[in-house]
């Protein structure tokens, strides 16, 4: 940021207290120059969650008099100070946020850091003056204003307007650019993009070749300047007055809506070019939404808006809006601007911004939770051209955001809870992901309609926090699989496509959790969409066990054949049945049945024997070498050591199932889930084995 004096590492400053003693305090950050002085305490969190501060700032509180003395002695221009808590990974509660207000202390979190980081990366030390502007706005630059310049003053649809040339220097000390990047409530709505650092560089090239704009700059002042006007003989037009014009001298206090970048392109280079004409149309007083519509008009034909500003924008320039889905749309919108910029929030700063890059825990985008949030229905529904309220609808637009924000914040902070790591590793975790989220704001309504009636209650007049009890309650069995579950089942269970299909296969799989122990639970079309599965399930298993008994058969009987040989011993049979199957009752039971066959139909022994009696003939001590390669494995949660043909026994009990089913025996999800790991894990090895033998 340009300033001549940094604190050191480890920086010092030492102090005098009101009873004489001295003292010190070591200062994370330090930057000063004659006008203004920054001092910066940081914090952080090795993972994200919950600190208190409430020391820090009490600590904070009691040293600000000391060093601001300490400071003032080095300076005697005495800078204006500018207390900042640097934080990282760090939840912030309502009450430590009260401090730090109330003791002037400015807070800057990870969202706000990686703004400001962007934007001096691209500005350097001429966005000092935007991070001032943030820091300070409103307040009174120490230097001399530039004093009065000529202007006109007239109106234009219905609103105030000056006219007027003055300089990049005397404009970038009082500019500040609304981009939607902070998106900091006092500038609702937030709609510039970041600044471009490569058309900064080109246009500041162009000025210093000679180049200007013979166009305006458009802004807007925060409060009405000071005009003077010439005399009455001079002011003869009832619409345009001339005077002199005094720019205010605050930070702040001019609102660029058109021209960012031809104003910034100046920041960075030689007094020379700083102290060029530049030609202004400053409105006074335009409200933040009009300055929005106005620079959409400007911009709309000259590069689209990001889908994701527009849908942001709604939530200040369609609120109440007379279409009832718009005005919707616009409680969506402001509901998720709210959430993001919650400190206190489990969604606090999880939305990729315009133009900043994202962290790996922004993953999150505005549009598609927004989508989500008007689907639920939460907030209302449009029913015979009226807005009918939902279960999150309060009296007014802000008390259904209010509503809206305590209820899902407890909600989601459940989910964090059970696995902070998971909700804050972002995609990779499948946990906060959009598809997530829109799946749990469908998943709402259902617990709401479900135990509406089973007990009775009603959602509409219920408190937040017993809201958020009911719904905690019913999603337990989701958030215990949250918790406990491996990283390998959350990704079997939640890793989907994206888009409507993907939202769907998560509110179903969310949904398959909870009827575990609310076996009633779910939606209708849940419930077909379970039954129809169910079906597909039962005919695909049929076919592996049919399948996989088979290969296994052809693989243990092939092997025998190729180990012991075909040839015929003393005692009339084969050397693989005499020398491969050591225990005679299992031979004589297979005889038995092979006799007791019709001899049209009678086959070759092996056909008659069972299927468990593969799992003995394969651990015969002089077969086990001939067959661990190809049929060990260790089956789902089996401990390690041993011959691993476990999943034999196992896979026998649910063939039984197959071969003997009816309403009361039937296939348990477990079985399923251990048919699939026989597909994917075993079936291919027996397949290569047959081919083998």
């Amino acid at each position: 940021m340009g300033y001549p004096d940094i604190g050191a590492k480890h920086f010092v400053i030492n102090f005098t207290r009101d009873n004489g003693t001295s003292g010190s305090k070591q200062i994370d950050a330090f930057a000063a120059d004659p006008e203004t002085c920054i001092v910066v305490e940081c914090k952080s969190r090795e993972e994200r969650g919950k600190r208190s501060l409430r020391q820090d700032i009490l600590e904070t509180v009691a040293l600000q008099k000391y060093i601001r003395s300490s400071v003032y002695k080095h300076y005697s221009t005495k800078p204006k100070i500018v207390w900042i808590y640097v934080t990282t990974r760090i939840i912030w509660s309502d009450a430590d946020l009260t401090r730090a207000n109330d003791a002037g202390i400015y807070v800057i979190t990870d969202n706000e850091l990686t703004y400001f980081e962007t934007f001096i990366k691209h500005m350097g030390a001429a966005g000092r003056y935007q991070i001032l502007g943030e820091l300070l706005s409103g307040q009174k630059i120490s230097s001399s204003p530039p004093g009065k310049i000529p202007a006109i003053r007239g109106k234009l649809g219905g609103y105030t307007f000056y006219s007027f040339v003055t300089t990049p220097r005397n404009l970038l000390r009082i500019a500040f650019v609304n981009h939607q990047a902070l998106n900091h409530p006092d500038g609702a709505p937030a709609y510039q993009r970041m600044i471009s650092a490569p058309r900064i560089r080109a246009i500041g090239q162009f000025i210093k070749d000679g180049g200007f704009f013979p166009t305006n700059l458009l802004a807007n002042f925060n409060e009405t300047p000071k005009f003077e006007l010439l005399s009455n003989k001079d002011n003869t037009d009832a619409n345009i007055k001339f005077g002199w014009l005094t720019l205010p001298n605050k930070y702040r206090s001019a609102w660029i809506i058109d021209g960012q970048h031809r104003l910034y392109g100046y920041s960075g280079l030689e007094d020379k070019h700083l102290d060029q004409s530049v030609s202004v149309i400053a409105f006074a007083g335009m409200p933040k939404a009009k300055e929005a519509d106005l620079f959409i008009s400007i911009n709309h034909k000259q590069k689209s808006v990001p889908p994701g500003l527009l849908v942001s924008l709604l939530a200040d320039l369609k609120l109440g809006d007379a279409d009832g889905k718009t005005a919707l749309s616009a409680l969506a919108s402001a509901t998720v601007r709210t959430l993001n910029l919650d400190k206190t929030s489990p969604l606090f700063q999880r939305f990729r911004q315009t133009d900043v890059p994202p962290t790996d825990a922004q993953n999150l985008t505005i549009s598609e939770v927004v989508k989500g949030i008007n689907r639920s229905q939460l907030l209302g529904k449009v029913a015979f051209k009226a807005v009918a309220p939902g279960p999150f609808s309060g009296e007014t637009d802000a008390e259904t955001v209010e509503r809206a924000r305590r209820i899902l914040n407890g909600y989601f902070d459940a989910i964090r809870t059970a696995n902070a790591s998971r909700w804050d590793a972002g995609s990779i975790a499948y946990i906060c992901v959009n598809p997530a989220i829109r799946a749990h704001l469908m998943l709402i309504p259902e617990i709401m309609s479900y135990v509406a009636h089973k007990r009775g209650l009603d959602f509409m007049l219920m408190p937040p926090d017993d809201v958020v009890r009911q719904l905690v309650a019913v999603i337990s069995p989701a958030l215990e699989f949250i918790e406990k579950a491996s990283d390998d089942d959350v990704k079997q269970r939640f890793s989907r496509k994206f888009g409507e299909g993907g939202v769907k296969d998560y509110l179903f799989e969310l949904s398959k959790l909870i009827s575990r122990d609310s076996p009633d639970f779910g939606s209708d079309e849940f419930k077909r969409a379970m039954e129809q599965r169910a079906s597909d399930a039962i005919a695909d298993a049929n076919k592996d066990i049919l399948s996989i008994s088979e290969l296994l058969t052809d693989v243990v009987i092939g092997t025998l054949k190729a180990v012991h040989g075909t040839h015929t011993l003393d005692s009339g049979d084969p050397a693989y049945w005499e020398l491969g199957i050591a225990k005679a009752a299992m031979k004589e039971k297979a005889h038995a049945r092979q006799q007791s066959e019709p001899l049209e139909r009678r086959k070759r022994k092996e056909a008659y024997l069972d299927l468990i009696d593969m799992k003995e003939i394969v651990e015969q001590s002089n077969n086990w070498p001939h067959f661990q390669v190809m049929l060990s494995f260790a089956s789902p949660g089996e401990k390690k050591g041993g011959k691993h043909t476990q999943w034999i026994a196992r896979f026998n009990d649910i063939r039984k199932i197959a071969a003997h089913k009816n309403s009361l025996r039937t296939y348990t999800d477990a079985d399923l889930e251990f048919l699939d790991w026989l597909r994917s894990e075993v079936q291919p090895s027996l397949i290569a084995a047959t081919k083998a033998v």
